[in-house]
């Protein structure tokens, strides 16, 4: 009568545990954005038509991913449509039935209540409904997985044969989730070990049988992966990569790495102290303990060597272990509790270590630096309401989200450098030839290592086009750029010429990034846009300036230099072609409100003389500003 009513407690307090954990994964899920390897999973899914297809983009493209996340994932896109929240949605789903696995192993190993706390933890930690809340449902299903194997695996040493084709099924299926699945397989084996029972053999054949399954798989896949993901090997030092793994998984990537080092060390003194409690235990399963205590240092181990063979990590790799960490550490907490004089030691810091995971949660949530979220959403909708029918978007980074997030904004998008072997001048030809297809260009700069390193895309358009339009969403900038200077918001016609040969033809001025605007501040930033030509050779470098003057001449501010940021001396220009001049500064203090004007010239760069304007003048007016004070 008791055992049936802690069965029922015991399903009432999951039941609770399931119902906070689908509200954490369900708050903001569709308010996060897509990051990249999300869309990625999207773009693979609606732009492949069937599995078959799906297959030959893995192997053309070396995606280093097992098909059957893709293959899940385009049949529910199919029904259900590819929202944000309909792609995670399956995510969702499937980390709360690892979070019953969880339990039923804390209970298989320990005790009811470690597989509670076990499952509790699984509900909440930050790093849990972090992968929850992601489209790359790889993951959940790999554990979900092997979980599943891990449960059956005693039956499977009993002899019972229906527990031998479940844990083949169930291996399988982990492995074509994703690879380092294979951790936890093998750490199965100090079980075996250990038992040493009479049906050990079983186990064997089962892993034989999960190879000879995947065979057909590897045999495609393993000569792509050579010629391509394990032909790049990398380096890093063991115990800094054990620092980051550990580091991001106690908390996640949702608290500072200060927080997240000490936490990652004070569970990994908990973990090992917890194993030699729990290995002490004789009335424990310690053959299934030694299991869970290996299984985390196998994945380590793992994970290393295949990184030193793959030059990518990604710490989330290590999740693939977290049940084992998890039933440790609260097997630890459930025995140091039974000690009276640690019992409130034990509590405190379990409290504490709660208090820290709201608070990754809080940020998670609700604070863009540590959200998904980089502002690209925001930024569809700015060009949404201003995109035409002559735009192109010109992105230099191989993005799937901005394809996912403007897709239904503008047609025309291209990609500058369109590979790896683009050079500056590769990316100007480019721009030369769909000049005249276009009037203007929207622009995300983005910033890889691994791709357009150098910002040639960055850099060409800004040397050839005329930006008229910044703004900064979150993390992310938007450039809008016009073909026709002529044509930009805020742009103003000068048409002065030097007796020298050098014209200005157009000024731009931008505060803040912000074209139009003629009221400034203290501490804004002034970007003034210098539009120049020659009619005819010019023979001297000269240097460029830009004042900014009080009514009665005296100087506020300045920028002096070569004109293009250096790259375009005078005496290298080419008749009537357009050069873009730069000036940055930031306006001074300044005690009242008052009229300013913008003047430029040029001087030469070894005498300092001024050219002289036809009328005599040595500068140009360009245009006034008011200086607005706080006062």
């Amino acid at each position: 009568m008791i055992l049936e009513k802690d069965r029922r407690l015991n399903r009432l307090g999951i039941a609770v545990l399931l119902i906070i954990a689908f509200a954490l994964r369900m708050h903001n899920l569709g308010y996060q954005e897509l990051r990249g390897d999300e869309a990625f999973s999207w773009n693979y899914v609606v732009d492949e038509s069937n599995i078959i297809s799906i297959l030959e983009r893995i192997i053309n493209e070396g995606d280093p991913q097992p098909p059957l996340h893709y293959w899940l994932l385009q049949l529910w896109v199919n029904i259900f449509g590819d929202t944000e929240i309909s792609l995670r949605i399956p995510s969702v789903l499937l980390s709360l039935i690892v979070i019953v696995l969880v339990y039923q192993i804390g209970c298989r190993t320990v005790s009811y209540f470690t597989g509670s706390c076990a499952a509790f933890l699984t509900s909440i930690h930050p790093f849990q409904v972090w992968l929850a809340q992601d489209v790359r449902n790889m993951y959940q299903l790999a554990i979900l997985f092997v979980l599943c194997a891990t449960l059956v695996l005693p039956g499977l040493m009993k002899g019972k044969w229906q527990n031998w084709w479940l844990y083949i099924g169930c291996g399988s299926l982990a492995m074509y989730s994703h690879y380092y699945a294979i951790f936890g397989l093998v750490a199965h084996g100090f079980y075996i070990i250990v038992m040493a029972g009479t049906y050990w053999y079983r186990w064997v054949i089962a892993m034989g049988s999960i190879g000879l399954l995947l065979l057909p798989w590897a045999v495609i896949i393993l000569p792509v992966f050579l010629s391509g993901q394990l032909a790049d090997p990398g380096y890093i030092d063991f115990y800094y990569f054990v620092g980051l793994m550990l580091r991001d998984f106690s908390l996640g990537t949702v608290v500072s790495s200060s927080i997240s080092q000490w936490t990652a060390i004070f569970m990994t003194v908990v973990f090992f102290m917890g194993a030699l409690m729990l290995l002490k235990d004789k009335d424990r399963d310690r053959s299934f303990i030694l299991f869970l205590v290996m299984w985390p240092v196998v994945a380590i181990v793992g994970i290393y060597l295949v990184v030193l063979h793959r030059n990518t990590l990604n710490t989330f790799y290590f999740l693939m272990a977290f049940p084992a960490v998890y039933v440790i550490v609260c097997g630890a907490w459930e025995y140091i509790r039974y000690i009276d004089k640690f019992r409130r030691i034990a509590d405190i810091v379990v409290t504490l270590y709660f208090m820290l995971i709201v608070f990754g949660l809080w940020n998670y949530y609700f604070v863009d630096e540590w959200s998904k979220n980089r502002g690209l959403r925001e930024i569809a909708s700015i060009m949404k309401a201003d995109v035409k029918s002559r735009d192109v978007f010109i992105s230099n980074f191989p993005d799937p989200t901005q394809d996912y997030y403007l897709r239904t904004i503008i047609d025309n998008r291209i990609m500058l450098p369109a590979n790896l072997d683009m050079t500056y001048s590769d990316v100007l030809s480019e721009l030369n030839m769909f000049e005249n297809d276009y009037d203007r260009l929207w622009f995300i700069p983005m910033t890889s290592p691994n791709w357009d390193a150098d910002s040639l895309a960055l850099n060409a358009i800004e040397n050839k086009y005329l930006s008229d339009y910044q703004y900064v969403s979150k993390k992310l900038a938007l450039m809008r750029f016009v073909v026709q200077p002529s044509e930009a918001v805020g742009v103003t016609f000068v048409g002065k010429t030097f007796i020298e040969g050098p014209k200005i033809e157009y000024v731009h001025l931008t505060v803040n990034g912000i074209s139009d605007i003629y009221d400034v501040n203290i501490g804004d930033e002034l970007i003034v846009t210098l539009v120049w030509s020659t009619k005819i050779p010019i023979n001297d470098s000269y240097v460029v300036f830009v004042h900014l003057l009080d009514t009665k001449g005296h100087l506020l501010a300045s920028h002096d230099g070569i004109p293009g940021d250096g790259l375009k001396p005078t005496n290298y220009w080419d008749i009537n072609e357009r050069i873009l001049d730069r000036h940055r500064f930031d306006i001074p203090v300044f005690n009242r409100d008052q009229s300013v004007v913008l003047v430029a010239g040029l001087y030469q760069e070894q005498t300092a003389e001024r050219l002289l304007l036809y009328d005599d003048a040595d500068h140009v007016p360009l245009t006034e500003l008011q200086l607005i004070s706080d006062n």
